[in-house]
Formats: C-alpha cells, sequence, structure tokens
C-alpha cells in the first residue's frame, strides 16, 4: 500500500524520534512536563527533563486565546511544535487531537509533526470536534473508524521511529456513562487500546483510569506494549506523583499543567497588584528584563537560557568576528578599478 507523499520543510533535528525510543529503553518511566509556547519551552528544557509534552490545551489558550475545543488546527500546532523543537535539547511529544479528519487528513498532521521535528504524537477516538479529556460530555466514534485513524497514522510516518501513540477517551464517554462510567467503560478503553496495537501503534493511552487498581490493570493488560498516563491537578486520574506513575508500570507520564497552570494564576496576580496598588514590583520577584532572557534559576541543571538572549549574542559575535579574520571586507572597500578585473 502506498503512502501519501507530503511536500513540507523538515526540520534540522531529524533524529529525535530516534532519541525518545532510546530514552524508552534506558529509563523506568520518562516525565514529560507540558510545555505550549517560546517561554515554557527554553525553561522547561533547562529544567533538564528528557522529553517534553506539547499540551494541546495550553497551546490552544496561549496561542489563539481559545479553550481546547478542537479550534486550534493541526498546521497552528504542528507550527508550535516546529518552534519547541528548535529551542529545545529534549525531544517533544505532541498533542494531535483527532488527527483533524479522516485518513487523509491524519497522514497530513503525520506528515507535518514529523517535519516539524516532533518525536511522536498521540491521536485519540473522541468525534469531532473534540474537547479536552477533563470536560463532561465528550463523545467516540466506533472502533473501526478509531482504527482507521490508527492505521493512517502508521501507514503515513516516514520515519519509522516516529512514536504513534493511541489514546482512547472511552473510560469517561457519555455513551458509556460518562461521569458515572464503570467497569463496561474501563474495559471498553482496553479493547480498543488492544485493537490499535495491532493495528501499529507503539504506546496506548487511555484518558483518565479513575483509580490506581485501574491503572495498574491497564499497564498489565496491554504489556508488552508501553503505556503513558496523563496526570492533571486534581483531574480525574487522581494527584499521581512522578514515584506513583513510575510503580504503576507506566512509560511515559505527561503532566500538561505544569506550565500553564502556574503561568496563568502568576499572572492574574501581576495585573491584580497593577490594578490594585499601582506597581508590579513585587511580583516580578527583583527581576530586570534581561534576567527575562537570560540566565536560568541555580536549580536548573541545564545551561540553556531562559529565552536565548546569551546564545544570540555569541551568534551575532561569532559572525561579526568570522566576517573579519576570514573575509577581511577592508580589503575589498580599498580595492581600485584595475582590481576587478
Amino acid at each position: 500500500m502506498s503512502k501519501p507523499t507530503m511536500n513540507l520543510p523538515v526540520s534540522y533535528k531529524t533524529n529525535q524520534p530516534k532519541k525518545l525510543r532510546q530514552l524508552m529503553k534506558e529509563k523506568d518511566c520518562i516525565i514529560c512536563p507540558g510545555v505550549f509556547d517560546g517561554i515554557s519551552a527554553h525553561i522547561a528544557n533547562s529544567a533538564g527533563f528528557d522529553a517534553l509534552y506539547l499540551a494541546g490545551s495550553g497551546a490552544s489558550g496561549s496561542n489563539i486565546g481559545e479553550p481546547d475545543l478542537s479550534v486550534i488546527t493541526g498546521v497552528e500546532l504542528a507550527n508550535i511544535a516546529r518552534m519547541i523543537v528548535n529551542v529545545c535539547d529534549a525531544p517533544v511529544i505532541a498533542d494531535a487531537d483527532t488527527g483533524f479528519g479522516g485518513p487523509l487528513n491524519v497522514a497530513r498532521t503525520v506528515a507535518l509533526y514529523e517535519a516539524a521535528g516532533v518525536a511522536g504524537c498521540h491521536i485519540e477516538d473522541q468525534t469531532f470536534p473534540k474537547r479536552c479529556g477533563q470536560l463532561a460530555g465528550k463523545e467516540v466514534v466506533d472502533l473501526e473508524t478509531y482504527l482507521e485513524r490508527i492505521v493512517a497514522a502508521v501507514k503515513a510516518r516516514q520515519n519509522p521511529d516516529f512514536l504513534i501513540i493511541a489514546r482512547t477517551d472511552a473510560r469517561n464517554a457519555t455513551k458509556f456513562g460518562g461521569p458515572n462510567a464503570g467497569e463496561d467503560a474501563f474495559e471498553e478503553g482496553v479493547k480498543r487500546l488492544k485493537a490499535a496495537v495491532e493495528a501499529g501503534a507503539d504506546v496506548a493511552f487511555m484518558e483518565s483510569p479513575r483509580t490506581k487498581d485501574e491503572a495498574e490493570r491497564l499497564v498489565k493488560a496491554l504489556a508488552p506494549t508501553p503505556c503513558m498516563i496523563n496526570v492533571l491537578p486534581n483531574g480525574l486520574t487522581g494527584n499521581y506523583t512522578t514515584e506513583d506513575c513510575r510503580r504503576l508500570g507506566f512509560k511515559l507520564a505527561i503532566y500538561p499543567c505544569t506550565g500553564f497552570i502556574p503561568a496563568a494564576i502568576a499572572m492574574e496576580q501581576s495585573y491584580a497588584a497593577l490594578r490594585d496598588k499601582g506597581t508590579d514590583l513585587d511580583n516580578c520577584n527583583g527581576w530586570q528584563i534581561k534576567d527575562f532572557f537570560e540566565v536560568p534559576a541555580p536549580s536548573f541543571t541545564n545551561s540553556a537560557q531562559r529565552v536565548g538572549l546569551k546564545a544570540s549574542w555569541d551568534f551575532d559575535r561569532e559572525v561579526a568576528e568570522k566576517t573579519r579574520s576570514d573575509i577581511n571586507p577592508k580589503k575589498y572597500e580599498e580595492m581600485q578599478g584595475h582590481d576587478l578585473v
């Protein structure tokens, strides 16, 4: 069967899928904090995490000012992903929603993400338009339609190391009981993930198993396929620590809200302070604007900068030095007419 050809500009970071696969061989559980824009990407990368997660919810709110209700497009997410990949050392897993349509749309989405340098993405079985997995009222497509999405993603990838993560929202879908869903919904989710693995998915991801017992059963039922878990503060899954995720047997654990919820809280406080007190000084913790651009907190292990000012200045200086030393513009400025022929 042929693969659709997508003519797209390709990121220079083509080794990230292989890097993520190697990490999965070496690590018990890879912790992936959520990033959603350039600032969060720089800071999370500087914190020294092995991998990062492009959270669709945060990206939608931050970049287009809309809630996570399928308003953001695959092209917009891929462009955000490209920027994040380019400023990070760690491989990036990205939210790909439902794949944004039928098989050809899924193929296009995978092509866009691969071209952006993303290491892998998850594709889910919600109906379109989908909604944040933590919101009530979501619905899922029939199994065959879901499997077509996974097959399309697997067929479309050009790099065999690019990670296809199959996600199911059946556990909390309306048709299986919504907030009152029980064992039948859990079993439906396991069935769907097993089928998705047969369709070629590399990782299984059930949105919000309700208890630790369910989480353990999920990992056991899908073995040896690695599983990913989604941990949100006070969410449907439970407030699991990174150690909980490791102990439960998950190979990947994403924490989508690590960046954007604390950022939103801090911004609300700072804007309120300026409005009510006439100054934002206390909320800036003694920082100057250059601190925003430059050195990360001492507790961070990576040498990368908050927004890359030093790297930018170093690049400018190196270009100027190379131009003067290797080319010597003055030599050409002093040329006479007889030197030109």
